[in-house]
């Protein structure tokens, strides 16, 4: 369980990033200097800060982070968010920002509330390297899926603005969002693939027969996504239903990760 302290330096990073992600929506309007060197300020803390979160609790424990809830779905949060960062330096998008701060925000905070009252833990640090591919890969996926579904409703929004003849600029064209989201679900559909296949080994190294809700509603999920990187080979099946199906897919690869946290023995 996190300590106080740690408690509050979690309520830190959520400040950043709700702060970054308000500036970051102001820019829509009013794209200045300032608020562009703010949101990276913010964001930059938010990071730093979440990193600093990660090895305070890991050097507590002598675990690796990967190893309670707290810890688990704080990295995810601190991997979605350098994960955009990495983007907005390469390749800038504004609204991006706001759209993943949100996500990041609800990881953190999750993560605070099932640190507290700590449902199940993942037990002692294990050397089983099926278990470790399993976890690298569903939380790398969920990453990865997180960017496309943010993409996918910027294009919904777009493509409604543009339907309405007031477009917005500032997320750019739909062509360009269309590519981010297919690119972000072909990493996102590899790593789940890998996810699912460890997860079923798992199943039946523990001798399971019936599959649990976790691999049911991630293989969900690999279903609508394989359906989004075959998109292109169907020019009717595009643009915004792609971009419908990549937010339906994160909203259930998510709660399969809610479903780990509250289902006792979810994980596997």
């Amino acid at each position: 369980m996190p300590t106080p302290a740690q408690l509050i330096l979690l309520g830190v990073s959520v400040a950043f990033f709700a702060l970054g992600g308000l500036v970051s929506f102001a820019r829509l309007w009013h794209d200045r200097p300032a608020f562009r060197s703010m949101t990276q300020a913010c964001m930059l803390g938010g990071v730093a800060t979440t990193l600093g979160l990660i090895l305070w609790h890991t050097a507590l424990r002598r675990q690796c982070p990967l190893n309670d809830n707290f810890a688990a779905l704080v990295f995810l949060a601190l991997l979605l968010s350098t994960f955009v960062m990495y983007i907005q330096h390469v390749r800038p998008l504004v609204g991006l920002d706001w759209f993943v701060m949100p996500v990041v925000i609800l990881l953190l905070v999750v993560g605070g509330i099932f640190g507290r009252v700590e449902y199940h833990t993942y037990g002692p640090l294990v050397s089983d390297t099926w278990l470790w591919v399993h976890r690298v890969s569903t939380y790398g996926g969920a990453v990865a899926f997180a960017f496309a579904a943010a993409a996918g409703a910027m294009y919904i929004i777009a493509s409604r603005r543009l339907r309405r003849k007031t477009p917005l600029s500032a997320f750019g064209s739909l062509e360009r969002l269309e590519r981010m989201i297919v690119h972000s679900a072909t990493l996102g559909f590899a790593m789940l693939t890998i996810g699912l296949i460890t997860g079923f080994f798992r199943m039946f190294q523990r001798g399971q027969t019936l599959p649990p809700a976790k691999l049911l509603l991630g293989s969900l999920s690999w279903l609508i996504y394989a359906a989004v990187l075959h998109a292109p080979m169907n020019p009717r099946f595009r643009g915004r239903r792609v971009a419908i199906l990549s937010v339906l897919g994160f909203l259930l690869l998510i709660g399969a990760i809610i479903v780990v946290q509250l289902m006792p023995g979810g994980d596997l």
